[in-house]
């Protein structure tokens, strides 16, 4: 009976050396675990930073901005022409900002699909409206940056998307807002509206180099929706429609001006920049890739012109034709202000941004009286 006792005395112990070692095996197991996993998330993490690094290249990093300070629009006194945000409250004075645009707006507004800039102008890329029917413009962006083949680091490609405006958006890569323009001739024959010579984009004194060709790459769109008699109520107001008849206009402020950086930049593409001279812009038209950098440059004879298309502006040498006519009563429209990422003066910039004042000014003309002279 004692040799029975000292035998399961002894498997007794087997097991339980047996069992320790099992639970010393599965504590290296999950401390090897552990280890593999911190070693594969640290990977990742050093993965993604060098992504980052070969994403910041050209105007498709998404570090470059252009902060609005103040952006005022006006229209002349006494000339029977304001302009309103919410097509209720009418003045010659509006003020655009976050909470004008969004908060401000909602109350008596509240279809509206205003975009501020929260973190700055990022560059994008317009033609503007693709057909007469349709209000808004067609905004591109290449927010992932360039990729790289794994087997080839030297060239960059990129995929652009379009940007959508189903909503209010405070965060937007641009800034957009519906106008409202209160027209009282009194006439059946429609004045003309005209950008005044009082429009002024000015940049901040402290701004760098860098950041003056994003400066010279602004523009300025607007689009002319349509027209509803005066008394007409708020609410048919604010959702005037195309009926197959808007159109637009790109405003270039800067089209002349290029920086000697922009210049020494775009040779390395075989672009001959020359300051005081126009250079055409080939904005995007299509979304899609993979696209090479070195085939989206405007003015390059590598540009591929399935994605692109030449970006009809107007300059402060064309503020004698009128933009849009004015009937009387109330007309609709929407205006954008961006960054143009395919103006030659955006190439390869990195700047950590500055700010900008703008004052858009409109006049109207009295075309409808003096037809009746």
């Amino acid at each position: 009976m004692l040799k029975q006792n000292n035998i399961n005395k002894t498997i007794t112990k087997k097991k339980s050396i047996k069992s320790q070692r099992k639970k010393n095996t599965i504590k290296e197991k999950v401390a090897l675990i552990h280890t593999t996993k911190f070693k594969v998330s640290f990977f990742c993490v050093f993965a993604l930073g060098v992504f980052l690094i070969f994403a910041s290249y050209a105007w498709f990093s998404t570090t470059l901005n252009v902060k609005i300070n103040n952006f005022n629009m006006v229209v002349q006194q006494n000339s029977g022409l304001s302009i309103s945000l919410d097509g209720v409250n009418y003045d010659t004075f509006v003020e655009i900002s976050q909470d004008t645009l969004l908060d401000g707006l909602t109350p008596t507004y509240p279809n509206h699909s205003s975009h501020w800039s929260y973190n700055g102008l990022i560059p994008v890329s317009s033609n503007g409206i693709t057909n007469h029917n349709s209000p808004v413009f067609n905004m591109f962006s290449a927010g992932n940056g360039v990729s790289y083949d794994r087997r080839d680091r030297t060239r960059g490609f990129i995929t652009t998307y379009q940007l959508e405006e189903n909503g209010p958006r405070t965060f937007s890569s641009y800034t957009a807002f519906d106008l409202f323009f209160k027209n009282v001739t009194g006439s059946p024959v429609s004045d003309n509206l005209y950008l005044d010579y009082g429009t002024q984009i000015t940049l901040d004194e402290s701004a760098n180099e860098e950041m003056q060709g994003l400066f010279n790459s602004l523009r300025i769109g607007i689009v002319k929706i349509g027209s509803l008699p005066k008394d007409a109520s708020p609410r048919d107001v604010q959702n005037i429609r195309c009926n197959n008849n808007c159109e637009s206009i790109i405003y270039e402020p800067n089209s002349t001006a290029h920086t000697s950086l922009s210049i020494e930049r775009a040779k390395k593409y075989g672009v001959n920049l020359v300051d005081g001279e126009r250079f055409p812009t080939f904005a995007f038209s299509k979304a899609g890739g993979p696209i090479y950098v070195d085939n989206t440059v405007s003015g390059s004879p590598n540009l591929d012109m399935e994605y692109f298309t030449l970006q009809n502006t107007i300059t402060e040498n064309d503020f004698e034709e009128p933009l849009f006519s004015l009937p009387d009563g109330v007309t609709k429209v929407r205006v954008y202000l961006w960054v143009e990422g395919q103006d030659i003066d955006s190439l390869e910039t990195d700047s950590e941004g500055a700010s900008i004042s703008l004052t858009i000014s409109f006049v109207k003309d009295t075309e409808g009286y003096n037809a009746f002279e």
